[in-house]
């Protein structure tokens, strides 16, 4: 939690998600299939973003790209946990690293902020 790799929260957060946090896993459906949130996040960088609504886009830094995945969108949060342990109000971003520790969050989506934080996730 201490990490220098994570970028501070400058907004509030109600939960335990806090950058630096392993992700908590949650059931949700991608494709009409079940499955479980840390499955969708996969391998890479991602940006999991909440709302149907929400606007997010790759980032890059470099090589690596941070990609979205939107709650509502590509994945649903049938039960609601997702949006429970993330405080995933609309619009709200969470940069996600390989290791599905949380890098950084938003209440929403500021490219610049996201390639700052991806940068000093990377630390560059």
């Amino acid at each position: 939690a201490h990490s220098g790799l994570n970028t501070p929260d400058a907004e509030t957060f109600a939960g335990r998600m806090a950058p630096g946090t392993a992700c908590a896993d949650a059931p949700v459906q991608v494709d009409g299939r079940d499955d479980w949130l840390l499955h969708a996040l996969g391998r890479g960088f991602t940006l999991l973003t909440f709302g149907d609504e929400a606007h997010a886009e790759p980032v890059s830094v470099g090589r690596v790209t941070a990609r979205p995945l939107v709650v509502g969108r590509e994945l649903v949060d049938r039960q609601g946990l997702v949006a429970q342990r993330y405080d995933g109000q609309p619009g709200t971003v969470y940069l996600i690293r390989p290791d599905q520790h949380v890098a950084a969050r938003w209440r929403r989506f500021d490219a610049a902020a996201v390639r700052a934080a991806l940068q000093r996730a990377l630390a560059l």
